[in-house]
C-alpha cells in the first residue's frame, strides 16, 4: 500500500480486496480533499483514517460502478463537519465555514467530471493516431521506455523517436481539445 503523509495502511487485519484497492487508488485524492477542508496535515491525517474506516464499515452499501470517489469525498465531507463542530470552540483555527465545504466538495466534482471527460477522449484520440506513433506513444508512457530504449525496439534513431512524440503530443492535445467537448456526463457512466 502507498504510504506518506495521511497515507498510513489501514489498520484491518481481514480485507476486502475491493473496497481495499477503491480506498488505496483514491487515497491520494482523498487526502488532498479532507486536507483542503481542514488545512492542518495533523487533523487531515486524522480525519483521513476516520474517513478510511467509515468507508471500511459502509462498504456493504456502495454499490460497484458507482463513484466511488463522489462517496467517499461525501463521507469526508460529513466527517470534516462533525470535525469542525467539535472544534467550534477554537474558532481562530476554522478556515472554511460549512458553505464554503459545500462549495469546494461541488467544484472538485465538476473538475473530476472534466478530468474524466479529457481521459475519455483521450482513450479515444489515442486509438486515432497513425500507427508508428500510437506505438512508441504506448511505449513511452505506458510502458515507460525510455527514448533510447524506444529507438531500440523500433530500430530507429533517438531523434526520430523524439519527433514521433512531438507529433504525437501536438495531435493528441487537439484531438482531446475537440473531442473532449462533445462528450457528456452520461458518456461517462
Amino acid at each position: 500500500m502507498t504510504t506518506g503523509p495521511g497515507m498510513q495502511p489501514l489498520p484491518i487485519k481481514e480485507t476486502d480486496p475491493s473496497i481495499e484497492l477503491l480506498i488505496d487508488q483514491h487515497r491520494e485524492q482523498l487526502y488532498g480533499f479532507v486536507l483542503s477542508l481542514v488545512a492542518n496535515n495533523s487533523d487531515a491525517e486524522d480525519l483521513l483514517q476516520q474517513v478510511c474506516l467509515i468507508l471500511w464499515e459502509k462498504k456493504d452499501t456502495f454499490e460497484p460502478g458507482a463513484n466511488f470517489l463522489a462517496w467517499a469525498r461525501k463521507i469526508a465531507r460529513y466527517q470534516a463537519l462533525n470535525h469542525w463542530r467539535k472544534e467550534q470552540n477554537r474558532p481562530q483555527e476554522t478556515l472554511l465555514d460549512e458553505h464554503l465545504i459545500q462549495v469546494v466538495h461541488e467544484r472538485t466534482g465538476e473538475r473530476e467530471l472534466e478530468f474524466a471527460r479529457h481521459r475519455r477522449a483521450l482513450q479515444f484520440c489515442i486509438k486515432q493516431l497513425p500507427d508508428r506513433q500510437r506505438q512508441v506513444v504506448e511505449a513511452h508512457y505506458f510502458e515507460e521506455k525510455s527514448i533510447p530504449e524506444i529507438a531500440e525496439l523500433f530500430s530507429i534513431k533517438p531523434n526520430a523517436v523524439s519527433q514521433l512524440l512531438f507529433r504525437a503530443r501536438a495531435g493528441l492535445i487537439a484531438c482531446v481539445k475537440s473531442r473532449s467537448k462533445g462528450i457528456t456526463d452520461e458518456d461517462l457512466t
